[in-house]
């Protein structure tokens, strides 16, 4: 009754993208909706940082001292890097991972997907495919973010 992450693999002329989105077949809890914001939360922040010029590992460590602060702090509850980049294959580099040498650079393709883990409840984790743009980045995932979207109860 906990929250299911969903994945989707897709290629188009080649080229890889994915998508993954947290949907609810229940009413969440407060302990589930108060980790689905932490995550939300570091998602915007991570869109925010991402741009040519800035640190992989850096961008990493900005999205985990945000979630250690929220009190998400341990290996069990993390579980995995902010990102990675995707391109002929779904998991390439640049690695957005701590000690990463990476650095992004204009029309790389990355994922952003921080997420949260809760023992004996689930995960909350969004993955979407992400452009680095001149200014920025412009996000490639055309899907619902908001738990009201992805809560199934039929």
């Amino acid at each position: 009754m906990g929250p299911h992450i969903a994945l989707v693999l897709t290629r188009v002329n080649g080229y890889a993208a994915e998508c993954e989105r947290t949907y609810f077949t229940a009413p969440s809890s407060t302990e589930v909706r108060e980790a689905f914001k932490a995550m939300s939360q570091a998602r915007r922040l991570a869109f925010k940082k991402t741009r040519p010029g800035v640190s992989c590992a850096e961008l990493d460590s900005t999205v985990n001292d945000f979630l250690r602060q929220e009190g998400y702090s341990g290996e069990d509850t993390r579980l995995h890097r902010t990102g990675h980049g995707i391109g002929l294959g779904t998991h390439e580099g640049p690695w957005v991972a701590e000690g990463s040498p990476d650095t992004l650079a204009e029309n790389m393709v990355i994922s952003i997907e921080p997420g949260i883990y809760l023992q004996g409840v689930g995960g909350v984790r969004h993955s979407d495919t992400v452009l680095v743009t001149r200014d920025g980045c412009e996000p490639l995932t055309r899907s619902p973010t908001d738990v009201g979207a992805l809560t199934i109860t039929n």
